[in-house]
């Protein structure tokens, strides 16, 4: 076997395990994410008596997170972010969809920002430098010229050129 090669070749093994790292990063939060707790009810419809409750109450007791806040905590999931998140958040987001405002039909009812406020202003800062090519600014004037002087076609719709060109009357020549 001729074409067998004797040494193995390996590149870029530090960019690969750089990048492996990151991607298993993405699969951890960045702090510790308060736990969701999904309370299921007692099954009574098999139970001899159910008098008694069948819940084990918890001899652990629960730790206390910080609210969460998605601009300063990654949360590698999908969906089911910490409700405290959300909880907090319901004022602020009623008041972004002006909940708090009766429907009236007067000028209370709808903010407007007034026209000096810097929601339109748009300053843009330059730098002052000599420009290149002097002619792309110049507009140029041109003698008026109309080569429809005998008004063919003048119309948008419903243009019977074929007969406006036949009695034409014009000076063309």
């Amino acid at each position: 076997m001729s074409n067998v090669f004797e040494t193995l070749n390996v590149c870029n093994i530090e960019y690969d395990n750089e990048l492996n790292l990151r991607l298993s990063a993405r699969n951890e939060p960045s702090r510790p994410l308060q736990p969701q707790f999904s309370i299921r009810p007692v099954s009574t419809k098999y139970a001899l008596l159910p008098v008694v409750d069948t819940v084990i109450s918890s001899s652990v007791p629960l730790d206390t997170y910080p609210i969460y806040q998605p601009g300063q905590v990654f949360n590698p999931g999908n969906n089911m972010a910490p409700w405290s998140g959300f909880a907090t958040n319901i004022d602020v987001e009623s008041t972004l969809r002006s909940q708090f405002m009766a429907l009236q039909r007067n000028e209370q009812s709808v903010y407007i920002p007034s026209s000096d406020s810097d929601m339109y202003e748009n300053p843009v800062y330059g730098r002052p430098e000599q420009q290149p090519f002097p002619g792309l600014f110049q507009h140029a004037s041109f003698q008026s010229f109309n080569p429809n002087t005998c008004n063919v076609g003048k119309d948008l719709f419903h243009n019977p050129t074929r007969e406006q060109r036949l009695n034409l009357n014009c000076n063309q020549r």
